[in-house]
């Protein structure tokens, strides 16, 4: 038997056959999957150690900041801040972000609220993109830094003022100016510096009383269009009074044509015509045709608007009700902003408000036209009404076809000589103009309606 295993070894050993095709593949699969995961494991360990030491350099430009941060002599000059940094080939986003924290407990900008300023906190996020992930990732440290002892004396006081954007951003840079009126205020030996980066100032080791804090800054406004708004704030001992004002980069708008008149259309407009501005709650109207804003998005509306004396010439005002609906489309400029209020610079602005056109033509000699409003009140016909409002064309000719531009409502229109004299007899021949879209106009003798409403197609 031993020999036959013998022979048979020998003649395997002498035998010139070699593997087949397919067990040479099935062996080069098999190590490809080997290599291929061994060399999976050797990435991922390269990426997880380069992974670690970017984290731990992160924390420590974390802990660097923080250091600077409690090193700072005046902690009322810590205010937020970005900087990038490179540490080898990673490149790390370093943000600063500081808030104050109240004796009690509450945490708000510029440490606005009851209590005095306990302590301010600071909180470090250090930020970066490896090769690893195309997600960002961060480490985040804070540390609660006491300021001096006299914010917290409980015999003086604090003022903060705090100085908002339209958009809730800081305002930096704000003059604050603090007097004395009442109640044992006394002048301040230390005057407030203007807002730092988070929009802020403080006034420390006031005396309780009653004071004015005045604000001021080349080209701004409050809401109200206020160059420099002021608000009496009264102190207790050991306590804190603040205010937070809303002030911007005042806005110039300049009112232009009909925001509906078709591409090329032309319309000629009331002498005088007010132009109404609507945020929210807020409408200011102006008889000019520039106005001064502040910076919120606002929407523009032909004529003088109330939501009680004179809604009709808005046209969100109009009942929807018997298939009538009003159209999106005559509230918004061609590019999708603001319903007629279009940016041109950071500054200014035109406005364009959606309005009734209609073609007119004179009778005789009368060069003026005259159009009443008809409708002071809610009328069958779903116009909200307007109080009593008069505008005025002049330079007509019943030798031309003029088209002209209405605030929308129900008018009844006069003509008159160029001098005034009321024409007895006469009046202008109306017509619906081709340069408007979205507008529903109807005309019966003298007296037409201007309605912004437009029939759905289904």
């Amino acid at each position: 038997m031993l020999l036959r295993i013998v022979d048979r070894l020998r003649a395997a050993r002498e035998s010139e056959a070699g593997f087949s095709i397919i067990e040479v593949m099935v062996a080069m699969t098999v190590f490809a999957m080997i290599a291929a995961g061994v060399a999976a494991g050797i990435v991922a360990t390269m990426y997880l150690t380069q992974d670690n030491r970017s984290r731990e350099a992160a924390l420590n430009l974390a802990n660097q900041a923080l250091d600077a941060a409690r090193s700072t002599k005046d902690v009322f000059t810590l205010d937020d801040d970005t900087s990038s940094q490179k540490v080898g080939n990673q490149a790390y986003t370093i943000t600063q972000t500081t808030n104050w924290i109240n004796s009690d407990g509450s945490d708000n900008s510029c440490g606005a609220g009851s209590g005095v300023l306990a302590y301010k906190r600071v909180s470090i996020s250090v930020s970066w993109t490896s090769g690893t992930s195309p997600q960002q990732k961060n480490v985040v440290l804070d540390s609660l830094i006491a300021p001096p002892s006299a914010v917290s004396s409980a015999s003086a006081s604090t003022i903060v003022v705090g100085v908002r954007t339209a958009n809730g951003g800081p305002n930096t840079g704000v003059a604050v100016t603090i007097t004395p009126i009442s109640g044992g205020a006394t002048s301040l030996s230390n005057p407030p510096a203007t807002t730092d980066a988070n929009g802020c100032s403080y006034a420390v080791g006031v005396t309780p009383g009653t004071y004015r804090v005045a604000i001021g800054k080349s080209g701004n406004i409050d809401p109200d269009g206020t160059a420099a708004p002021f608000v009496n704030v009264t102190t207790s001992p050991g306590g804190v009074g603040n205010k937070t004002f809303l002030y911007d980069q005042a806005l110039t708008v300049t009112s232009g044509s009909p925001l509906n008149l078709k591409d090329g259309g032309a319309a000629k407009l009331p002498t005088s015509l007010p132009m109404t501005y609507v945020y929210n709650d807020t409408v200011k109207t102006f008889t000019t045709t520039t106005a001064t804003l502040f910076p919120y998005a606002w929407t523009a509306l032909a004529g003088t608007y109330s939501p009680t004396t004179c809604p009709n010439v808005n046209p969100n005002k109009w009942p929807t009700a018997n298939n009538l609906a009003v159209s999106p489309n005559i509230f918004y400029a061609v590019d999708g902003t603001t319903p007629g209020f279009n940016p041109i610079t950071a500054t200014t602005a035109t406005a364009r408000a959606p309005m009734g056109i209609f073609n007119v033509k004179m009778t005789g000699s009368d060069t003026t036209l005259v159009a009443t409003v008809k409708n002071t009140t809610a009328v069958p016909n779903g116009d909200p009404g307007c109080a009593a409002t008069t505008y005025t064309f002049t330079g007509l000719s019943s030798a031309a076809t003029t088209a002209i531009a209405l605030p929308f409502g129900t008018w009844t229109l006069n003509s008159t000589t160029s001098g005034g004299g009321q024409s007895t007899g006469r009046s202008p021949v109306v017509s619906a103009s081709p340069n408007a879209t979205n507008l529903l106009f109807t005309s019966s003798g003298n007296v037409v309606t201007l309605d912004p409403r437009t029939v759905p197609t289904s």
